[in-house]
């Protein structure tokens, strides 16, 4: 069976992750610059891990949000349809917002994976005062999905906006961003009420 052959490659990825004053995550954003590799590039599906979460994907800039479907990794993935179609060697600037509403409380990590090549990636977490991590890690994972083990870690000190950033040269099939601990007492909780 032939491999086929990608139709786009992401030149730059900046990530920005927002944890409520609830401690729980509130919005996702992602700015993506994409640059085509075949005639005719339309369309990049966008997939999460939504089990814990509704999630709804807006898109803000550059795209329209196309169907929802659960995928053969149990991840949901969304198609985000360009403006217009690109030709080879252009590039499309896109930007799109997630937004949870959980029904679980969600492991404290904010993570990217991609099993393409992604040239620069640049990754912000942000948490609410008064509640903030009692530690904060940048991490590589061995895999994908929820069940992926932290591989390697280093601390992370919040800067004055109680937030966190590292910028990457290139990725390149991996898992890396940011995990998180509460301090004792401080874990979120799911308002009541709530699913």
């Amino acid at each position: 069976m032939a491999i086929p052959e990608a139709a786009y490659q992401t030149v730059a990825l900046h990530e920005w992750h927002l944890v409520g004053s609830d401690g729980l995550p509130v919005r996702h954003r992602t700015v993506q610059v994409l640059r085509a590799l075949r005639s005719g590039f339309s369309s990049y599906t966008y997939r999460f891990d939504s089990r814990e979460a509704e999630a709804e994907v807006h898109g803000l800039r550059g795209v329209r949000v196309g169907d929802f479907r659960v995928d053969e990794d149990g991840l949901t993935a969304v198609g985000l349809e360009l403006l217009r179609p690109l030709a080879v060697g252009e590039t499309a600037s896109i930007e799109y917002e997630t937004v949870f509403d959980w029904k679980t409380v969600p492991a404290p990590v904010a993570r990217r994976a991609t099993r393409k090549r992604v040239e620069r990636l640049d990754m912000r977490v942000q948490f609410t005062p008064p509640r903030v991590p009692a530690e904060l890690q940048w991490a590589v994972w061995d895999g994908y999905g929820a069940d992926a083990r932290l591989r390697a870690a280093e601390l992370v000190e919040l800067d004055h906006e109680c937030s966190a950033h590292r910028f990457v040269d290139e990725l390149t099939n991996g898992t890396l961003g940011f995990a998180w601990t509460w301090a004792p007492g401080d874990e979120p909780t799911l308002p009541s009420g709530s699913s």
